[in-house]
């Protein structure tokens, strides 16, 4: 004979899980950033102009374009040279008539000399005679240069970063439900006892 048996089947409950993770954000603008620096004024330059001297005094003075001052002590040297030199050919004459007496024909010679003209000689001049007749003088310009540095004014204006994190959240939910159910399995069991 066969006894009933009893058969249980269970099934567990199972839970499941929803996670809502959202991102991290960071934002941060950029810094405005102002700069200053006044520029006037901060290079001075200044010159001095160059100057040339020309001295010409020497190159008029061979055109014959001299003041009257200075024409009058150049005749006066120009007389007491000849002066000296008339004496001394004066006395050198003198000289050799005293020995007239010794034969040497002294008066002849003498004669023939202060009786000839000097000959004339054509030659070919410049004006003025020569460069360096002209004298220059050059003085150079200066150039001064000054900075005066101005100090930059820096301003940073600067933006705090955002940092947004949002919350987490994670649900729970039954998935499957428990549940118990019985059978008897075998034999007719008489319910009505």
């Amino acid at each position: 004979m066969m006894t009933p048996s009893l058969q249980i089947q269970q099934t567990s409950t199972l839970t499941g899980l929803r996670s809502h993770r959202p991102e991290l954000q960071i934002r941060q603008q950029s810094p405005d950033l102002h700069i200053n620096q006044d520029h006037h004024g901060l290079v001075e330059i200044s010159t001095t102009a160059g100057r040339m001297y020309i001295d010409q005094t020497e190159a008029f003075a061979d055109a014959n374009l001299v003041p009257a001052l200075r024409q009058n002590q150049e005749y006066l040297a120009s007389g007491n040279k000849k002066a000296a030199q008339f004496i001394a050919r004066t006395v050198q004459q003198g000289d050799q008539m005293m020995q007239i007496e010794n034969g040497t024909g002294a008066l002849a010679r003498i004669s023939k000399v202060n009786s000839e003209t000097p000959e004339k000689q054509a030659t070919l001049g410049y004006m003025p005679r020569s460069m360096d007749r002209v004298k220059f003088q050059y003085q150079p310009s200066d150039v001064s240069i000054r900075v005066n540095p101005k100090p930059v004014d820096i301003q940073i204006d600067r933006k705090e970063v955002q940092v947004d994190i949002p919350k987490w959240q994670t649900d729970t939910y039954i998935r499957q439900k428990n549940q118990i159910s019985f059978q008897v399995v075998g034999s007719k069991v008489n319910l009505g006892i």
